[in-house]
């Protein structure tokens, strides 16, 4: 398995692989991890337990620019620049196809490729991004003769909003290199049917792709990590799990919250939106603009292991993503589906309404309904007690997005593409 972030790196595109591998030996695979190394940060007690048994190997990087330190909401000067260093980087990056760490796979790709020449796997398996994660599954497959699965999560070339910028040249790399990996990999899984969708029709595929939505994990949270702040019961605490950005900005809820000041005013005062990380430049000017700053409070990013810790202090979880992005499910919907609240998505992907319908776990608007979304958050405040008590959630109706059932859907695919073997 080719997860170029894996535990302990706190990234999103990390848990994903972490709780395939952590369940696909109870359906008959053994998983060997290969993974980039992460030099400041340490695993659990409660990840090392459930990696047990699991082979990992790691790639020293001579660099690591992926590990930020935060900033708090009011570092306004610090998060509106940018060093010298970190600007000569970024162009660096975006004149490199795939991304930068393309470079270190191939310079290490003849020790890796004897690696898994003596594991000898039955296939191998990569997802992305970093989108270098399928070039080195690529290879591999090749090289070994071995079928390969490149999950590929969200879209790449496809999306309508680029996840880092790209030069001309590195963009048209990009899409030649992602129309190789697709004629070339046995199988393609992405996070949404949509995204699913969205290459079936592009690369006029069939049979040859599938979703597996990400998932929830009840076994990764740790009851000793309890997250220990508590909120103001008088205020409808809303809680967005993770860093404002430019691909989840604050915008829409802000817009909302400016809406509904012209409304009510009273409502507006009763109503906290907690996230965790630095808040983007933009999001800061607009909250500024509008005089909202009582309403956002900034905490300092919390461990996986906490996450149901922290979810439970809220009354209502916000799911907000660009209003560009049509075909991604923000992972953090399955962190929330976990818990028994009530979930407030503002995201363009109808998929995602039909997921919240399906499991009667919340409600969801498009962007651009910034008034009823306004409306919407006045009914909460109103009537928080009465809008929530009878909140409740069919175990049957989640069942399929546990990590054990997604590991599961993995198994099979990779049965099947080893079932000559």
């Amino acid at each position: 398995m080719i997860a170029p972030y894996f535990v302990p790196r706190r990234r999103v595109g990390s848990l994903r692989p972490f709780k395939f591998a952590i369940h696909l030996k109870q359906y008959g695979w053994n998983p060997t991890i290969l993974t980039i190394k992460d030099s400041k940060n340490k695993l659990s007690e409660q990840e090392r337990t459930l990696l047990d048994g699991i082979s990992i190997i790691e790639i020293t990087p001579p660099f690591d620019r992926t590990v930020k330190q935060g900033n708090t909401f009011n570092e306004k000067n610090k998060t509106s620049s940018k060093s010298l260093s970190a600007t000569v980087s970024n162009w660096f990056d975006k004149q490199i196809p795939i991304d930068s760490w393309m470079m270190l796979f191939r310079f290490k790709y003849n020790s890796i490729r004897k690696n898994v020449q003596q594991i000898n796997p039955d296939l191998i398996w990569s997802t992305g991004d970093p989108w270098s994660g399928h070039w080195l599954g690529y290879k591999l497959s090749k090289n070994l003769s071995k079928p390969w699965i490149a999950d590929f999560r969200d879209p790449w070339t496809l999306s309508d909003i680029n996840l880092r910028d790209r030069s001309s040249f590195s963009s048209k790399r990009d899409s030649l290199w992602e129309k190789k990996f697709v004629q070339n990999a046995n199988k393609l899984t992405f996070t949404a049917r949509s995204t699913e969708k969205l290459y079936k029709d592009h690369y006029s595929l069939h049979a040859k792709t599938d979703t597996i939505y990400n998932s929830f994990d009840d076994t990764i949270s740790e009851k000793s990590k309890s997250w220990e702040v508590d909120f103001d019961d008088k205020y409808l605490n809303i809680l967005f799990f993770g860093r404002f950005r430019r691909l989840s900005p604050a915008y829409p809820i802000i817009k909302a919250l400016h809406n509904l000041s012209s409304k009510n005013t009273d409502a507006l005062k009763k109503i906290r939106i907690h996230s965790f990380g630095e808040m983007e430049p933009e999001d800061v000017h607009w909250v500024e603009k509008y005089e909202l700053k009582d309403q956002f409070i900034n905490h300092k990013p919390v461990l996986p292991q906490q996450g149901t810790s922290v979810l439970n202090k809220a009354d209502l979880l916000l799911v907000s993503t660009n209003e560009k992005r049509k075909y991604i499910i923000p992972a953090k919907l399955w962190e929330y589906i976990q818990v028994d609240k009530p979930i407030l998505s503002i995201a363009p992907n109808s998929e995602i309404a039909d997921i919240l319908e399906e499991t009667g776990t919340g409600i969801q608007f498009p962007p651009q309904n910034i008034s009823e979304i306004a409306q919407y958050l006045i009914e909460c405040v109103e009537s928080k007690k009465q809008l929530f008590s009878n909140k409740g959630y069919s175990s049957k109706k989640r069942v399929k997005f546990t990590a054990q059932y997604t590991a599961k859907q993995l198994s099979k695919i990779m049965d099947e593409l080893t079932v000559d073997g």
